[in-house]
């Protein structure tokens, strides 16, 4: 039986204060908690899930050593963030991934500037796992990747991605001679742009776009061309337009 006391722990889960308080987070579901025990056990502190899930995944549970407390379908619906709860719910680690802006040299990665919808998070998260991004930089005021609107939205890429909160001044970015792309909406067309096999990539916040003390280090400002005339729409969203240029600068450089 779930007590009271692991519910309102869970619930509280929701919260960024408390995340950041126990630096635990929430992931859901069969196939999201599947992975995370295949690349992640040693993150997972315990496992609420019902009768069926347990069956299913019990030898691979009693291997690891992951406490699990089984619990009915009512149960999993008063402690579940998701509209159709889904067998299982972990309570796992947060974690950070060692970072030196020196790993950044020869490869392709975002930097995110106030990015705060949790869907363009994890969708940007998302995309920059299937283009091959390994990292993603957060600014300390993007949305905290480990909510559960944003794991939701990673659809596991959360696992895959490195991903961290880094002040952009703090990259020491002129020493390792990288380009620098920001996405504006009077930069040069992308499509015309000399695009590296290696940088970085700056997105903007979805209403105010990168700020102002960011923008004299753009050395290339792209932006994405609109179809003759857009009927009525200023700008494309933010993760949408993510993916347009992640998915050109792969198709420029389709070997790196």
């Amino acid at each position: 039986m779930l007590s009271k006391k692991n519910e309102q722990y869970i619930r509280s889960l929701s919260l960024k204060k408390f995340r950041q308080k126990y630096n635990n987070f929430i992931i859901e579901g069969d196939k999201m908690v599947s992975e995370l025990l295949a690349q992640f056990p040693d993150q997972v502190e315990r496992i609420f899930a019902v009768p069926l899930w347990i069956n299913q995944y019990g030898h691979q549970l009693k291997k690891s050593g992951i406490s699990v407390q089984e619990i009915n379908e009512r149960e999993l619906k008063k402690i579940s963030s998701l509209k159709t709860p889904n067998q299982v719910l972990a309570i796992v680690r947060q974690w950070e991934p060692d970072f030196q802006p020196d790993q950044l040299r020869g490869s392709l990665s975002l930097y995110l500037d106030g990015i705060q919808n949790p869907g363009n998070m994890g969708t940007i998260l998302r995309t920059a796992d299937w283009f091959g991004i390994d990292w993603v930089i957060c600014s300390p005021d993007c949305v905290d990747r480990f909510s559960p609107k944003v794991v939701q939205a990673t659809m596991g890429a959360l696992f895959s991605v490195k991903c961290i909160r880094q002040n952009f001044k703090n990259l020491s970015l002129k020493k390792l001679n990288l380009p620098i792309y920001g996405a504006i909406l009077k930069g040069e067309n992308l499509y015309n742009t000399n695009l590296k096999p290696h940088g970085l990539i700056i997105i903007g916040n979805e209403g105010q776009g990168i700020r102002p003390d960011i923008l004299p280090f753009v050395d290339h400002p792209i932006s994405i061309p609109p179809h003759h005339e857009a009927r009525g729409t200023e700008s494309l969203n933010a993760a949408i337009a993510t993916a347009i240029i992640c998915a050109t600068f792969r198709g420029a450089n389709p070997t790196s």
